[in-house]
């Protein structure tokens, strides 16, 4: 490999190109770096070149691949970026200076390599192709790995998975995300990749022949119905599979789409059509059918994924897209190139939209800011409807009020509860693939504090920042602290007079509220207890004195029964929200004879104001009976 064989391709893709800029780059770059060695034993100039190779993959211009030429120069060398300025122009200066790690600050490692990760994508944000060339850095470096300790190899690996490979998936860059993702599983769990490499090994001979029979039937197929279409052979990464089998909980010969067609039509229309003609020559497999042309993901990427069972009973897979649509597959972020003739586009801002994000969101403490961002920006995907029909997507395991924050920052700070589905749920209710979600708002209703420790992204974590008007940098916990969770529950409204610690629950059969005068009744698994008026206690020996606590940290379920009708939940989380409450958990069914039966879990500190609450409640139209547990 050399700077001829570079020149050679991207002559090849840009005739155009001023390759006297690349010339002066790799001697620069080479004089720079004279002397020096990697671990591989190879002269460093190997590296900054195959990086510039792997940028040519991208198809980019001329003064990126330069930029990758010289990207270690500033970092490994007496070189400054004024000399790299004065020899090749603002823009390849600003293009090195975003790649280089010029942080210097005394820190723990961690703390470092996370500032170094924010800072990449931060620089990003005014030009792309500084993340580019931080990809490709990468990748050349995973593919040299194995020449490090392991120490280090797990380290750099473990980053690459976390950090790197979701990035290249955001770009598009689906192939430079296989292959991070395949090299670094090679080195974290090395005994599970050689596993599945020799199991695929095994079977290579078996699938290529079941491949070839789907394919010319297919082909057959598509003739006649007179479709020119490309068909071939796609090939699953060995990450990709051990995640579905870790997922699953299945054995390899279970995947089904090991055996996978691409099809590549002229048209949305054939598209269509083709997807027909493939469920005609084999049946189907029930929920296996996405179809990414009419709901993109995020990325936009764009196709039809089938899942069908062929005549052997093997399962397998079939892709279907636009020519279009396979060339932003396969070439990302860099399809839409400026040197192509293409100026920026709607479609080019929102595949970069997460990353312009990040520029306007908070700083909190960077190990913290990186770990939200790991399951905002790069979680598995979920989609979910706003009635309109408008899609928001968000991370798996994001709550109501994650979606309330990413539809608009007001919805959020006043939101009390949602409709999903039409069923009634609270802030924290956990949304799935598919939800349509309507939420409820109320104009007195203020962010909580708490309501930092459950929700998952980005956005929303940084709206209720911004509400509560907290100071900078001031720590916050991310999830609630599950032993202190479970203590808090034990913490009861209700003692029992010298033995405080005992456990306390209201009898349903006389349902005493604060405020009603109660006594204990000893029973098998504590006290319970009852209205001094009720019924059972009449005769009973095995009485105890008990008092409604004051002061208390408890978290408490409130069941309300009442007549259901329309807008009886709005009116419930009304009330709450005015009583300024903040609900944990709420759900709602109804039941026989027209009534509903709602259940809230709130976290309350005193008497009086659980008492405030259960009065205001009792005051709501059609509520018949209010009872509580802990």
């Amino acid at each position: 490999m050399n700077v001829y064989k570079l020149i050679k391709k991207v002559r090849s893709y840009n005739s155009n190109a001023d390759i006297g800029i690349i010339k002066r780059a790799y001697a620069f770059a080479n004089e720079a770096h004279k002397g020096k060695k990697r671990e591989s034993g190879d002269s460093y100039i190997i590296h900054p070149l195959n990086v510039a190779f792997i940028l040519a993959d991208f198809h980019l211009d001329e003064k990126t691949i330069a930029a990758g030429l010289l990207h270690d120069v500033v970092e490994d060398s007496p070189i400054r970026l004024k000399e790299i300025e004065k020899n090749f122009g603002k823009e390849i200066a600003s293009l090195v200076d975003g790649v280089t790690n010029i942080s210097k600050i005394k820190k723990d490692k961690e703390t470092f390599d996370s500032e170094n990760i924010i800072k990449m994508l931060m620089a990003s944000t005014s030009d792309v192709r500084v993340i580019l060339i931080k990809l490709a850095d990468r990748l050349h470096n995973m593919r040299t790995l194995q020449y490090l300790n392991e120490e280090r190899r797990k380290k750099i690996a473990k980053s690459t998975i976390e950090i790197y490979a979701p990035i290249a998936y955001r770009l598009g860059l689906y192939s430079v995300k296989g292959e991070l993702e395949d090299l670094s599983f090679k080195f974290l769990f090395p005994k599970e990749y050689h596993k599945i490499k020799r199991e695929l090994k095994a079977s290579e001979k078996k699938r290529n022949q079941i491949l070839e029979q789907i394919k010319n039937r297919l082909e057959t197929a598509l003739e006649n119905a007179d479709i020119k279409a490309r068909i071939q052979g796609r090939i699953k990464h060995l990450y990709s599979i051990y995640k579905k089998l870790e997922r699953k909980g299945i054995n390899l010969k279970d995947i089904s789409d090991l055996v996978a067609l691409r099809v590549i039509a002229k048209n949305v229309k054939e598209c269509y059509e083709i997807l027909g003609i493939a469920h005609n020559l084999w049946k189907p497999v029930p929920g296996r059918l996405k179809d990414m042309i009419a709901l993109p993901k995020s990325n936009l990427y764009q196709s039809i994924h089938t899942t069908l069972i062929g005549d052997s009973g093997v399962q397998f897979e079939i892709q279907i897209r636009t020519e279009d649509m396979h060339k932003i597959a396969e070439e990302g972020i860099a399809a839409h190139w400026k040197y192509k003739g293409v100026e920026t586009d709607s479609s080019f801002d929102k595949r970069l939209s997460w990353l312009k994000e990040i520029t306007e969101l908070k700083r909190e403490d960077p190990k913290e800011f990186l770990e939200s961002m790991k399951v905002d920006l790069f979680g598995y995907e979920i989609y979910v409807f706003t009635p309109k029909g408008k899609v928001i997507v968000l991370p798996r395991g994001s709550s109501v009020l994650d979606f309330a924050y990413n539809v608009h920052s007001d919805i959020g700070n006043r939101g009390i509860g949602a409709k999903v589905n039409g069923k009634f749920v609270g802030l924290k209710h956990e949304l799935k693939n598919g939800d349509i979600v309507e939420i409820i708002t109320a104009k007195h209703q203020k962010p909580s504090r708490e309501w930092l420790q459950f929700v998952k992204t980005l956005k929303a974590r940084d709206g209720i920042r911004k509400a509560l008007k907290l100071e900078k940098n001031i720590p916050v916990r991310r999830f609630i602290d599950k032993k202190r969770r479970e203590e808090n529950v034990f913490s009861s409204f209700v003692n029992v007079k010298g033995t405080e610690k005992m456990k306390a629950r209201l009898a349903r059969c006389c349902n005493p509220l604060p405020g009603d005068d109660i006594i204990g009744l000893h029973v098998k698994d504590g006290v319970a207890i009852h209205k001094k008026t009720c019924e059972v206690i009449k005769g009973q020996k095995k009485k105890a004195e008990v008092y409604w606590v004051e002061h208390f940290d408890s978290f408490i379920n409130i069941g309300v029964l009442c007549e259901d009708r329309i807008g009886l939940m709005a009116d419930i989380m009304n009330t709450m929200s005015r009583s300024e409450i903040n609900v944990e958990k709420a759900t709602a069914k109804t039941m026989k004879g027209g009534m509903a039966q709602c259940s809230f879990t709130i976290k309350f500190h005193s008497l009086e104001k659980l008492s405030n609450l259960l009065s205001r409640l009792k005051k709501v139209a059609s509520v018949k009976r209010i009872s509580l547990s802990l």
